[in-house]
């Protein structure tokens, strides 16, 4: 009996061992890697491939700042983009992240004709990018406040911002977390390479969508925009009590008219009769 109890032990032993280093063997998950990529205003030097991180790009325009223009990953992911910049605030290439559950995967691409030594005034903003959000109106030369609109369940935010002048940086932070509603404004400031500085005003705002509905309209192959509609002055509703209001103003006004008609007097009551 003794005998049969100890064989039975080695034998458990040498299965969970078995069993340990299978598990050991078995091959863990690949994390999410970038299958293509590819930016405006700029061409990669080298040949891209999934497994290397580490690339230089050559600007069409040194002195424009790049853009991302595609991607396809392998695996499922969130990719943000920042400016790379080095001690004195100049951008010296772009860095791609890609966020997973469990870690993060990063690509490096350096510039290698940047025009950083040639100082500018420029402190404009080209681009502005939240995935899931949109910035209302458009980016232009002239507007420093604009409204970031992000779906209502939305918490973390990965936002890129681009610089018109490669020379220039910008303090926009590029991931951002919020609490359930929360709204916020970000004050950001655009520095020139000469020292100019320009102070940009983001109101972030709530959609009446959540991030599940937000996703189904951007995957609709007509998709255009996420704020049409959620202005107030775009609302069905707004623009129906506008309507009913100078419905109601223009048959008042009409009444009004109508009713002094009846009430005026075509004669003077003092007046002496013509044929007494």
């Amino acid at each position: 009996m003794k005998k049969t109890f100890i064989l039975f032990i080695t034998l458990t032993l040498c299965l969970c061992a078995s069993l340990s280093v299978s598990a050991k063997d078995a091959k863990a998950p690949s994390p999410p890697s970038l299958k293509s990529i590819s930016f405006e205003n700029a061409t990669i030097n080298e040949k891209f491939s999934s497994d290397v991180h580490d690339y230089t790009i050559t600007l069409t325009n040194p002195e424009e700042t790049p853009t991302l223009k595609s991607y396809e990953l392998n695996g499922k992911a969130e990719l943000f983009v920042i400016q790379e910049e080095n001690n004195v605030k100049q951008q010296t290439g772009i860095i791609v992240t890609l966020s997973y559950e469990s870690g993060t995967v990063v690509y490096n691409f350096e510039y290698t004709n940047a025009n950083i030594s040639q100082k500018s005034s420029n402190n404009l903003l080209k681009e502005v990018k939240c995935k899931y959000g949109e910035v209302y109106p458009a980016l232009n030369e002239n507007d420093t406040k604009y409204t970031l609109y992000i779906p209502s369940d939305l918490k973390t935010l990965n936002i890129t911002a681009v610089t018109d002048d490669v020379s220039a940086s910008c303090d926009l932070p590029s991931r951002l977390e919020l609490n359930e509603g929360q709204e916020i404004n970000l004050t950001s400031s655009v520095i020139a390479s000469n020292g100019d500085i320009r102070q940009y005003t983001f109101e972030i705002k709530r959609l009446n969508k959540n991030l599940k509905q937000v996703k189904k309209a951007m995957s609709k192959p007509d998709f255009e925009t996420l704020v049409t509609g959620e202005l107030f002055y775009q609302k069905p509703e707004f623009i129906i009590a506008v309507i009913s209001v100078l419905a109601a103003a223009v048959l008042f006004l009409i009444f009004f008219r109508f009713a002094k008609r009846l009430t005026v007097k075509t004669y003077d009551p003092d007046e002496t009769e013509f044929f007494d």
